[in-house]
């Protein structure tokens, strides 16, 4: 008779243990599932998003070779869209000459502090842009041929 005690009263302690043992699993495969699902769109959304910039820098180099954009303003643009991507070796080179053109050039006033200047200063500041992007401006051309053709995968 003892001995059918400790086995019911075992048996009363091991079940419940079993069952909740089994849900904790079962949340646990779930939630793994979650998370790979979850992987996968970040994934899927990255490479849209990289798909993204690169149009936008096929558009903005398009448009510096046909002189719709002056060097400084493509580079402001291309560099900031180039942080949304994981360039090729390639990508990387071309990218590179626009993003130091946009550190060079990155003390010149933009937007609305632009247009805050008095004529004379903005005149220097535009003559030292024209320095800066004569400097670079081969480089830069060069670099917009080639991302102008990048490939959109």
């Amino acid at each position: 008779m003892s001995l059918m005690l400790v086995i019911l009263s075992g048996a009363i302690l091991v079940i419940p243990l079993a069952i909740y043992a089994a849900y904790l699993a079962s949340q646990l495969v779930k939630k793994k599932r979650q998370e790979r699902e979850l992987a996968k769109n970040l994934n899927s959304d990255r490479l849209e998003g990289e798909k993204d910039a690169r149009q936008s820098i096929q558009i903005i180099s398009r448009a510096l070779l046909q002189k719709d954009l002056s060097e400084t303003e493509a580079a402001m643009r291309i560099a900031f869209l180039a942080q949304k991507l994981t360039p090729s070796s390639d990508e990387a080179t071309a990218l590179l000459i626009f993003q130091q053109l946009a550190e060079a050039t990155a003390h010149i006033p933009i937007l609305e502090d632009w247009n805050a200047l008095e004529r004379t200063e903005k005149r220097r500041l535009t003559v030292e842009r024209e320095g800066i992007e004569s400097t670079y401006s081969e480089f830069v051309q060069d670099s917009a041929a080639k991302l102008s053709k990048i490939r959109l995968v």
